[in-house]
């Protein structure tokens, strides 16, 4: 009977220790949830921004140790803007997220517009607006309007994704000095503001002859406008900046409700509970005058800080039913 044992037991052992093909790893003692505290780390919460400095747009999420966790530049190879047209995106100055989050419309001060699939980072259409392209705005049907400064104009363009830079597009739309430029989605109308004169219009939405007609008319407290966009939650409200203030424009009654007094204002971006209003405000740093290396909140908390970067302006990657239906998806008139 021992020996019958003494097999057996062996017999185990050989078994025992021949290689798992499909080894399991130990168990962790881990809590059954996560913490309230736990899951805030674990969920992103990223801002979009222009670093001018480094030729790139990136996301960063300020709630998982600042990690940079995407990247687009105009001249890699993933982008697929030709030869020529990569120099048009110097000095990025805007990135939108659109399109229920899945792409990005960006513009640069060397003139370019691109709209921007987040996932593959192909620039799915791309042209040239010229005049210091400060900002840009999706149409209802698929075209894009952007405001550039010098030069003082809008412009409409057919997008078309199959011929990107030969795209048709309007002539200029003048309007001194406009740096921005917002749709409503509600009420079916554009925002755009330069100098101490916010316009409202209304669109044709025609796919090959599109225009803007003017509406009203607001004149600001101040000048030198410079960021629009809108508050996020609201249905009437857009922060706006110019050179030494920030304000709350109500889009119904036409106030302007002063917010802060602080210059140099670059871009606001609020969100939901939970999210600081944010600010992109020149310093200096960063290589220009325009430029800076921090984002901070409405109160002048630091929020984000990297001195390699230059960065121009930042967004929360948040969706904005503002400017776009739930669930829009990417949508071109011309085909």
């Amino acid at each position: 009977m021992k020996s019958l044992f003494l097999a057996a037991a062996l017999a185990l052992a050989a078994v025992s220790c021949k290689e798992d093909p499909n080894p399991v790893a130990p168990a962790v003692n881990r809590p059954a949830t996560l913490s309230a505290t736990e899951e805030a780390l674990a969920t992103p919460k990223e801002i979009i921004i222009c670093d001018q400095k480094n030729a790139r747009i990136i996301m960063v999420d300020v709630a998982n140790g600042n990690a940079i966790t995407w990247e687009w530049k105009a001249n890699a190879s993933y982008a697929m803007i030709h030869t020529t047209a990569q120099a048009w995106f110097s000095n990025l100055s805007e990135a939108k997220l659109v399109y229920n989050g899945n792409y990005i419309l960006a513009t640069a001060s060397g003139g370019g517009v691109a709209l921007i699939n987040v996932s593959s980072k192909k620039a799915i259409w791309f042209d040239y607006a010229g005049g210091n392209t400060h900002s840009a705005e999706l149409l209802p049907n698929g075209n894009i309007v952007t405001a550039s400064s010098t030069g003082g104009y809008l412009k409409i363009f057919v997008t078309d994704s199959y011929i990107n830079d030969a795209s048709d597009q309007t002539g200029p739309i003048a309007f001194p000095d406009v740096h921005n430029v917002v749709w409503d989605h509600a009420r079916q109308q554009l925002y755009a503001a330069g100098k101490n004169i916010l316009r409202v219009y209304s669109y044709n939405n025609s796919c090959r002859s599109p225009a803007l007609t003017l509406k009203k008319t607001w004149t600001m407290p101040q000048g030198n406008a410079h960021d629009l966009f809108p508050v996020h939650g609201s249905t009437t409200d857009l922060w706006l900046t110019n050179s030494s203030y920030i304000y709350k424009f109500n889009v119904v009654t036409g106030a302007f409700t002063l917010q802060k007094t602080l210059s140099a204002v670059k871009s606001v971006t609020s969100g939901p509970s939970g999210y600081a209003t944010i600010l992109a405000r020149a310093t200096g740093a960063g290589g220009e005058t325009w430029r800076t290396d921090q984002i901070i909140d409405i109160n002048n908390a630091l929020v984000y800080k990297n001195t390699a970067l230059g960065l121009y302006k930042a967004r929360w990657r948040l969706v904005n039913l503002f400017s776009y239906p739930s669930g829009d998806s990417f949508h071109e008139c011309t085909h």
